[in-house]
């Protein structure tokens, strides 16, 4: 994707159907440590390329670092959007700040890899497999309109199940 919120799309989609099973946050880290590998050699050789951190070997790295040290960068992060909220928005948008070991590792695995998968249809010299294959057999299987559609249309779900689920959560605490 050329904008990493694109990516959080297929997030929103999956924080919706495992709920607290997985954290978004971490998953939203993953996906932006990885594009900070194509915007840092935009920045220093003029190419947005993806080399390393666009493979399952560097997905693999980067789900790691988003477990570790980058859980406890989101907790701080949710502290923070926490301490922004009126009461009146608490209600609805505050967070739990403390994100359990499992949903850390499955929102770290599912933004790392599904940032590779998405980004190796979307993009010519992403190479998943390397250094094992420089083939991408999964470049154009959609088209670049359809895929940020899917991308659009899978936020859209989630943030409408999430909102619906909240929504049953709250009618169902005033009982």
């Amino acid at each position: 994707m050329p904008i990493t919120p694109f990516h959080f799309g297929p997030g929103a989609a999956l924080k919706g159907v495992l709920g607290p099973y997985m954290s978004f946050t971490v998953f939203a880290f993953a996906n932006v440590l990885i594009d900070a590998e194509p915007i840092a050699l935009f920045f220093l050789t003029g190419d947005p390329a993806h080399p390393y951190l666009h493979t399952l070997l560097g997905a693999t790295l980067v789900m790691v670092l988003s477990v570790w040290p980058g859980r406890r960068i989101c907790e701080w992060a949710i502290g923070r959007w926490n301490a922004w909220l009126s009461p009146a928005q608490a209600r609805w948008l505050a967070v739990e700040p403390r994100i359990a070991l499992a949903p850390a590792a499955l929102g770290a695995a599912l933004g790392a890899y599904s940032h590779i998968l998405i980004d190796s249809i979307m993009h010519v010299d992403v190479r998943p497999l390397a250094p094992l294959r420089s083939a991408n057999d999964w470049q154009g299987l959609v088209s670049i309109e359809t895929l940020q559609a899917l991308c659009v249309a899978a936020g859209l779900a989630g943030i409408a199940l999430l909102a619906l689920v909240n929504f049953w959560r709250a009618r169902t605490r005033r009982r």
